[in-house]
């Protein structure tokens, strides 16, 4: 073997090991898993007959069955966060996009992590140069729940990318009337040109009082007859007071007459 062929031989190997290190798996590590949100580790590593699995399941819903998708999404990218290789983080985003695409459309009404699932898409979309979609993600993600700061961050990003300071800064002023408290969108206001005072908080109305349910009628089931139809009194029950009497017997039309 020529030293040349053995150069060759030598980089192929190395570049075999390097393509070998993307984690394609779905499932986190045991190291990852320290990572997963709790649901994500009950999901994982008990069964569904177990109380945590059934108590994580009225939680988040119907589609806690499908979670596993939504949390290998959010695995994905804390692979893509501690990448530095562009092919395997390449690898990462599409491998999110998947776990959530197949999410959004398995999802019901009852998911209780709709807005986190539209505001981790639009992330990944945003990271793969598809900003459109993504705007759509993190709007969709505010419209089920307009108290996520992450989303008015990223809209505020991508606008100032998209040269639209003024739109930046609208985004984040929306974000601050749902989230007065919120220190990172203040920030973000600031810096982008706000002036305090900060925005006017949306006042969160309370409910009503509702009506006082109608005072209870003790009665006997023999009294009530919620089907029997309404009975008017008999016309015997009624007394008529008697009319003074007119006249005479032989002119009883005479109201003035004497008496005979």
């Amino acid at each position: 073997m020529t030293w040349k062929n053995l150069l060759w031989g030598i980089a192929a190997s190395a570049f075999s090991v390097h393509a070998g290190a993307v984690d394609s798996s779905y499932k986190p590590n045991a190291a990852e898993m320290l990572q997963m949100p709790p649901y994500c580790q009950v999901k994982w590593n008990s069964p569904p007959t177990s109380p945590e699995w059934k108590s994580w399941r009225n939680q988040i819903g119907s589609n806690y069955i499908d979670v596993h998708h939504f949390c290998a999404g959010l695995n994905f990218m804390n692979r893509y966060w501690g990448s530095r290789n562009a092919r395997d983080r390449g690898f990462y985003l599409q491998s999110a996009l998947n776990n959530f695409d197949y999410m959004v459309k398995a999802e019901k009404p009852d998911f209780a992590l709709r807005s986190e699932l539209y505001s981790h898409r639009g992330e990944v979309l945003r990271l793969m140069g598809r900003p459109g979609e993504a705007v759509n993600d993190f709007n969709k993600a505010l419209s089920i729940n307009p108290r996520m700061v992450k989303p008015y961050l990223q809209l505020a990003d991508l606008n100032v990318a998209g040269k639209s300071p003024a739109r930046a800064l609208e985004a984040i002023t929306q974000g601050l009337r749902h989230v007065p408290d919120s220190t990172a969108l203040q920030r973000r206001y600031l810096e982008l040109g706000g002036k305090k005072p900060f925005p006017v908080p949306i006042a969160i109305q309370a409910p009503e009082p509702a009506a006082p349910p109608p005072a209870d009628v003790a009665q006997t089931p023999e009294a009530v007859d919620e089907a029997a139809p309404a009975v008017s009194e008999p016309a015997s029950a009624t007394t008529e007071t008697p009319q003074p009497v007119i006249g005479t017997p032989k002119n009883p039309h005479c109201r003035f007459c004497p008496p005979e």
